[in-house]
């Protein structure tokens, strides 16, 4: 005992400067991409402060200027010093640093307009109207044939510029070039401020770590100290522990044995209890499929006095027919029992078995209940095939489909509906009673729960539909409410 403490100690002590460099070494990773990330992020916020000043002069010079400033001369000096003074206002206190458009001539830029700074006008070097750019970029000297917006960085005797150009034309044709300078240095300084956030940051990392591995150490070196301490108790403890799990185990394969016959027997008289429930409700609806053929092949006897009486029985085709009408009767008769007697046969060998068949089979059977409920229950899809025992997979249709009825007729529903559909691996059924309460929907699958009047519910039939598709089919039963509708959803993962 006393080597696997030392050896814990050891372990977490490795841990400790394991987690501590790994905290270090992925600060140092996430300021790095913190870093990448928030330049990506001030480059893009500068790029389209560039682009929105630089479309924002066509607030102050409309097409007739550009129209116009085609040639030397063409713009007045009052006019060119009126729109240096537009522009020069319009920025002022912004990032940016000048506002400025060109046109191409000769394969030369000049500048038609441009603002200007407070040491220029003191110096007189403001730029004026038809100055040619000497220092233009070849990406500048081609952007009006590109047609393209363009970012850069350059140098020139103004400084140093991230710059966009954005070629344009009036409604009359001429082409033109908008364009903004933010300093360099005005980058930089937002990016020296990134960096000086991220240093900040990684020293107030390592000083907490510091202050950890500090109080780290204190408490490990205390906890040596008293895994000897408590060595003689763990030993003295281990020994009691020992003696009660002895006699622990010399009970516990009984007290085993014992729970798990008990829990088969819950079960065994559970699944009774549902047969018994599915069989007092097919019983019903057996009684509902036959009262209509009774009553005809009643009627059918009845009848036969009065035409004995019209002298009918000699007619051959009569009779005939008579016989005819009866024994297809009698069939559906005996089909709806065949149909119960299959649904409760004992075996349960696993076969594939139609799915559409098997749930057409049980409307089949619980039809004349449903109709005379006035319940409209359709059933749609594409059928698929499916291994396991076909009269449990009815059990859960029927056990769905008489809870649904029963929401329908207790809600008093209006041209209430059962709608089943079928697809490649799904079954779902719907109703339109209004869905079942929020507050209990969690519950619908526990034993012996039931919303039902006593005596008119077990609370078994959902229970035992679960660990039916769940636990002995593979697939999944589930509940939910759209709209007025409560949804039954069985999933098989086929």
């Amino acid at each position: 005992m006393i080597e696997s403490l030392l050896r814990n100690y050891y372990i977490k002590n490795s841990i400790a400067t394991g987690f501590v460099l790994l905290v270090l070494f992925s600060s140092i990773i996430n300021s790095s991409i913190n870093y990448q990330y928030n330049k990506s992020i001030l480059y893009t916020n500068i790029d389209n402060r560039l682009k929105s000043m630089a479309l924002s002069i066509n607030m102050f010079l409309d097409d007739s200027f550009y129209d116009r400033a085609t040639k030397i001369g063409s713009i007045s000096n009052s006019e060119d010093s009126q729109n240096i003074l537009t522009l020069s206002k319009f920025i002022n206190n912004l990032d940016v640093e000048y506002l400025y458009t060109m046109i191409k001539k000769d394969n030369k830029i000049y500048f038609t307009s441009s603002s200007t700074n407070n040491n220029e006008i003191n110096t007189s070097n403001m730029t004026r109207y038809y100055d040619e750019y000497e220092e233009a970029t070849d990406v500048l000297l081609h952007v009006i044939e590109n047609g393209k917006v363009v970012y850069e960085e350059s140098t020139d005797k103004w400084g140093t510029f991230r710059t966009i150009f954005i070629p344009l034309k009036t409604k009359n044709g001429n082409d033109y070039i908008v364009g903004a300078d933010i300093k360099i240095d005005f980058i930089n300084q937002k990016l020296n401020s990134f960096i000086k956030d991220i240093i900040i940051t990684q020293v107030i990392i390592i000083f907490i770590l510091i202050i950890l591995g500090f109080y780290f150490i204190q408490i490990s070196r205390k906890e040596l100290n008293e895994i000897m301490v408590i060595k003689n108790k763990l030993d003295k403890e281990i020994l009691e522990k020992t003696k009660e799990l002895e006699k622990l185990n010399n009970s516990l394969e009984h007290r085993i044995k014992e729970e798990v016959e008990k829990n088969r027997e819950k079960d065994r008289q559970m699944i009774q209890q549902s047969k018994m429930a599915s069989m007092g409700e097919m019983i019903g609806a057996i009684a509902h499929q036959w009262r209509q053929p009774l009553n005809t092949i009643s009627m059918s006897i009845q009848n036969l006095k009065y035409d004995y009486k019209e002298d009918k029985l000699k007619d051959e085709k009569y009779i005939k027919e008579f016989i005819e009408d009866n024994n297809r009767t009698i069939l559906f008769m005996s089909k709806t029992i065949d149909d119960f007697r299959n649904f409760f046969k004992l075996d349960k060998d696993k076969k594939e078995f139609d799915i559409f068949q098997a749930t057409q089979n049980v409307i089949d059977m619980i039809l004349g209940d449903i109709k005379s409920n006035n319940i409209n229950i359709n059933l749609s899809g594409n059928s698929f095939e499916l291994m396991g025992v076909e009269s449990e997979y009815q059990q859960v249709i029927i056990n769905i489909i008489n809870n649904a009825k029963d929401a329908l007729i207790e809600n008093e529903i209006q041209n209430p509906k059962i709608d089943i559909r079928i697809s490649k691996n799904k079954i779902t059924i719907e109703d339109n009673a209004g869905g079942i309460p929020k507050d209990i929907i969690g519950r619908v699958f526990e034993p012996y729960f039931t919303t039902k009047e006593h005596g008119k519910g077990t609370g078994i039939g959902l229970y035992m539909s679960k660990m039916i598709i769940d636990g002995n089919m593979g697939g999944v039963l589930s509940v939910n409410n759209i709209r007025d509708s409560a949804i039954f959803t069985i999933r098989f993962d086929i």
